[in-house]
């Protein structure tokens, strides 16, 4: 089986407690966090697969180096996601 992956640039702003919040700029919606960098790498890749996962057309993916950042600490990382499997575990429904 042949399995969609999709990589799109994801905001981390750092919180106390090592809390992240994370914000896709090119996913409408796309907003999670996480404690830890490890929980909030793996709710970003939830979350971008659970916002794509049913589109057919996705959206215009950002280039990492032109995303303006405030200085907070936040910093740009790649999150990937497999939509492939992603529908396999949820239903059908639009966001």
């Amino acid at each position: 089986m042949d399995h969609r992956i999709v990589t799109y640039p994801a905001i981390f702003k750092p919180l106390e407690n090592d809390v992240y919040v994370i914000h896709f700029p090119d996913i409408k919606g796309g907003i999670t966090e996480g404690e830890g960098l490890r929980e909030a790498m793996k709710m970003a890749a939830d979350t971008l697969a659970s916002r794509l996962y049913n589109k057919s057309d996705l959206p215009k993916c950002s280039k990492a180096s032109e995303i303006e950042l405030p200085d907070d600490g936040s910093f740009v990382a790649p999150v990937s996601a497999d939509l492939t499997e992603a529908s396999h575990d949820r239903m059908n429904y639009e966001i």
